[in-house]
């Protein structure tokens, strides 16, 4: 249950969920931002209230805790010889693609617990035992679904 929330963070096309009845709605991230809509804000996206699924799992449920997610990638060579270095970054490069790769850099788009899982096999792959080290880490609500 979210105990705090700054409903600014809300992406414009989030749908909620206004069905307090659900057995899941006390840890649904739709369902616990509703109790955090602005006065100022006009229209919202909903599920549908006629939407009922009977005995099934919701499968619009998105969990309301929040995810680690990491930023930026300056860090991460410092420690590492040049070849290694030279090796995994043409590796992310490959696997993430030109454009990404930087915005993951510049902090314009977080590595997910996915990505971070990824990077860390590549690092393996290469040799290196050690964990890759992030700019920072922040806790985020993942408002999409895998």
């Amino acid at each position: 249950m979210i105990k705090e929330l700054d409903y600014s963070i809300v992406p414009k096309r989030f749908g909620h969920c206004l069905n307090g009845n659900c057995k899941r709605a006390d840890k649904c991230l739709r369902y616990q931002v509703t109790k955090f809509i602005t006065e100022d804000t006009r229209y919202i996206n909903v599920l549908s209230p006629q939407w009922k699924l009977t005995g099934k799992k919701c499968t619009e449920f998105l969990d309301d805790t929040p995810v680690k997610y990491a930023y930026g990638w300056n860090k991460m060579f410092g420690k590492l010889i040049h070849e290694q270095a030279v090796a995994v970054k043409n590796e992310l490069l490959y696997s993430f693609g030109k454009n990404l790769f930087y915005r993951l850099k510049r902090h314009e788009r977080p590595f997910t617990p996915q990505a971070q899982d990824f990077v860390r096999k590549v690092f393996q792959k290469h040799g290196i035992e050690e964990e890759p080290e992030y700019d920072f880490y922040q806790y985020e609500y993942k408002w999409m679904k895998d």
